[in-house]
């Protein structure tokens, strides 16, 4: 179909069939202001601030995020109707709203209070007593709710019933008494319940953890990427003297959405502990770092396969190139297993990309709960069920998030099974004319599938029904450090020295380990018997990780690393050096341009996408 041609406040544009008035009017830098719209949810109308004039049509004020824009349509939102109507709606808004600003922690980036100075009447005209909840509503131990500041633009139902398919919250009671409320009463469950924050337009919905903590105007923000999962979302991160006190999404059509999941928003906490290791300690004293590296270089050489490294999820591109370096020369034989870190081999060629999703007509997953492993890929999926009309089929033992659809068809197979029943799916009536693009996203069954049969059959199916593959790996860098050749997946027992790499192995120390090198950011138990290295995290970490479909992005920390601290890249270094390698690197853009050149000393592997910060 042709664009539409229409003026708004007499400029013209031109847009797609189908675009709302309040998108059209973005194109040109018009501002229509609005609570209950948002363009990542369907359109309800309800609470009327979009009001505008439109010709031709009846004489009265139109909501504009409702309203398609028409051929020849002309918009005017400064009208004297427009005008009135946003001021009249605004003030009944105000009706009974608290006068909460100089505490809320919505202060200073609230639309609200924005629209209010821009659209509303100078003063007010309210003088009676103004409605009152019981305040704050602690909806779960990460969310409250201050019910008298809510304006019932129900953004928070619709996501729960549009994008996470969980009717955690409702609406209570009628009229001007009507309330937001969990569903009888019980807390919110839901591990994207988070992402209700960022979408309150007036601070109703607050973080618990970020609570009272500060204010826009005195936090810098910083843009990075996510290091919870292997999905890569964007995320902000913001910090105020020093210290990380909030973790927002930040939208990235791409990958995440602008949705993050509860892990990646509230699971941040330990960059601020008071018990953070700063220094290093041998044995439970104050070491020097030159002593502690010596030490540890002392306790792994020439361990060969008596060696074990436990390697931590988040290990930066950058830090396994020179990790590798080392698993070449003194380190030869060592066994290293990666925290959270599935199954799935290394991919043989291009896998699809998690934007490609949206357009499958077909999805099939396997062996995988995707809410657990990789949550945003899991509302993915969602938004192309419900938004697009696509067909999921689901091969897993065991109960599943993306089982709450009615339509969706569960394979229940035994553990181990999954391959065969992949086998079988290519006669399933969906997939011999599926209409379109089929996804088939694959697992490792938490560890109980033979992936490589299980990658050979989900390969097999793709090329009979035109379908594309995505290995749905979990740890969150796990596809860069198998590619740089570092991520294994050997068992640490019976090794007799451990470099325990982050947090300790999910198994605890091997008691077999008579040498232990622990190297990370909060104290543990054993610390006190082990040569201790302090570790960054990921907000003072520099580098860049590979997601699950191969793209690269850069991290950006916040938080500065101040001595006695050192980084990842530089620790490496310095130990390379104890060990007798040469790591003559003086910053990560350094490791990075020897990343990009090619290396003999490094295994042929899939070259990743590489692109800069989705994000300005």
């Amino acid at each position: 179909m042709a664009d539409i041609n229409l003026t708004i406040d007499g400029q013209k544009t031109t847009v797609p069939p189908g675009t709302l008035i309040v998108e059209a009017a973005k194109t040109i830098g018009i501002e229509i202001p609005v609570f209950c719209y948002h363009h990542k949810l369907d359109p309800v109308g309800a609470c009327r601030l979009c009001l505008v004039d439109i010709t031709p049509g009846p004489p009265r004020p139109q909501t504009a995020c409702t309203t398609p824009v028409a051929e020849g349509m002309v918009v005017r939102t400064q009208s004297a109707m427009a005008v009135q109507g946003r001021a009249d709606i605004l003030e009944f808004e105000l009706a009974n709203h608290p006068l909460d600003c100089p505490v809320c922690d919505k202060g200073g980036e609230c639309p609200l209070q924005d629209f209010t100075f821009r659209h509303g009447y100078p003063i007010s005209r309210i003088d009676g007593p103004r409605l009152h909840f019981k305040k704050p509503i602690p909806l779960s131990d990460k969310i409250a709710l201050d019910r008298e500041r809510c304006v019932l633009c129900y953004r928070c139902t619709r996501y729960y019933d549009e994008v996470a398919w969980e009717q955690e919250l409702t609406t209570d009671q009628r009229g001007v008494q009507s309330f937001i409320t969990s569903q009888f009463d019980q807390p919110l469950k839901s591990i994207f319940s988070g992402n209700i924050i960022d979408l309150c337009p007036v601070g109703a919905l607050t973080s618990r953890v970020w609570r009272f903590e500060s204010r826009p105007w005195d936090m810098t923000h910083t843009a990075s990427v996510c290091s919870k999962c292997s999905v890569g979302c964007s995320v902000t991160l913001w910090q105020r003297r020093g210290q990380l006190v909030r973790v927002t999404s930040h939208e990235n059509d791409d990958i995440d959405e602008g949705w993050i999941c509860d892990r990646g928003r509230f699971d941040y906490t330990d960059v601020n502990d008071p018990a953070r290791l700063r220094t290093p300690s041998i044995n439970g004293a104050r070491a020097a770092w030159a002593d502690a590296i010596s030490a540890v270089a002392a306790g792994i050489r020439g361990r060969g396969a008596r060696l074990g490294v436990s390697l931590p999820q988040d290990i930066t591109n950058e830090e396994a190139f020179l990790f590798r370096r080392l698993l070449d020369g003194p380190l030869k034989g060592a066994r290293v297993k990666m925290h959270g870190r599935t199954a799935i081999p290394a991919p043989a060629g291009d896998l699809m990309r998690i934007k490609e999703i949206d357009d499958a007509r077909v999805i099939v997953v396997v062996a995988s709960d995707l809410e657990d492993d990789v949550p945003i890929v899991d509302l993915r999926v969602k938004k192309a069920v419900t938004k697009r009309g696509a067909k999921l089929i689901v091969v897993h033992p065991e109960g599943v998030d993306l089982d709450r659809h009615p339509g969706t068809v569960h394979i229940r197979n035994a553990k181990g099974s999954a391959a065969a029943e992949v086998r079988k799916l290519a006669s399933h009536e969906w997939l011999k004319s599926p209409g379109g693009p089929v996804a088939i996203l694959f697992g490792d069954g938490r560890g109980s599938e033979d992936v490589d049969e299980l990658a050979s059959a989900c390969g097999d199916l793709a090329g009979q029904v035109g379908g594309r593959e995505m290995a749905l790996y979990r740890a969150t860098n796990e596809r860069g450090a198998l590619a740089a050749g570092v991520a294994g997946w050997d068992k640490l027992d019976g090794v007799e020295a451990l470099l325990s790499w982050g947090p300790p192995p999910t198994a605890g120390i091997p008691t077999s380990a008579k040498f232990v090198a622990a190297w990370d950011h909060l104290p543990r138990v054993g610390h006190d018997r082990a040569v201790v290295l302090p570790a960054t995290t990921f907000a003072e970490r520099q580098g860049s990780y590979t997601n699950l479909e191969g793209t690269v992005q850069f991290l950006r920390p916040p938080i500065p690393v101040l001595p006695p601290l050192k980084e990842g890249w530089e620790v490496l270094c310095e130990l390379g050096a104890a060990l007798g390698v040469a790591l003559d690197f003086d910053g990560v853009l350094a490791i990075q341009r020897a990343i990009s050149l090619p290396s003999p000393d490094l295994e042929p592997s899939p070259t990743p996408v590489l692109v800069g910060p989705a994000h300005p």
